[in-house]
């Protein structure tokens, strides 16, 4: 099931893509440990053309056609040893669902800034089978655009973010 972004529109649009390429050119994309070397070449590009035409789903389909992911990696045991396993098959649309919701976010911030809203608010964008409380007891909440751009532009600060949890479905609207 994709996700529903209630405000992805052609202004919204325009500031995730700004938001991609300064994210580009400062060196503050987020590159999946799960991506393979021609994950990591043609990611950019591939967000950038999501933002611009496509949506979350597509992104997702791009990496999983494409070979982007890797099929195994490694991981430490609980005893300190080392072992390989299978790459979750979720992987790809877990990485296009954060990424994508993450710029849209921005975009959708940077456009409420522009039209002189001080508040956009949490809802669910995407149906989840098992929703966390922590996850429920954030919609309807308001969040103020500056403060989210700062938590979100920044890759370190972005990730486990409250609406960026993986899977948990939320995002914001006007």
């Amino acid at each position: 099931m994709a996700f529903n972004f209630r405000d992805l529109n052609d202004n919204t649009r325009r500031f995730m893509i700004e938001e991609i390429q300064a994210a580009i050119h400062e060196d503050n994309l987020y590159f999946s440990k799960r991506f393979s070397q021609a994950g990591h070449e043609e990611w950019p590009m591939l967000l950038l053309e999501a933002a611009k035409e496509h949506n979350e789903h597509w992104l997702a389909y791009q990496l999983e056609t494409r070979g982007l992911m890797k099929g195994i990696e490694g991981s430490r045991t609980p005893l300190g040893g080392y072992t390989i396993k299978h790459v979750p098959h979720t992987a790809a649309e877990t990485m296009a669902e954060g990424q994508f919701n993450r710029y849209y976010i921005l975009g959708l911030c940077r456009l409420a800034l522009a039209e002189g809203k001080t508040h956009v608010f949490v809802y669910r964008a995407k149906q989840v089978r098992a929703p966390r409380p922590e996850s429920e007891r954030l919609i309807g909440q308001s969040r103020d655009p500056s403060d989210l751009i700062e938590q979100l532009r920044p890759v370190q600060s972005s990730l486990g973010h409250d609406l960026l949890r993986p899977n948990s479905g939320l995002s914001v609207h006007l």
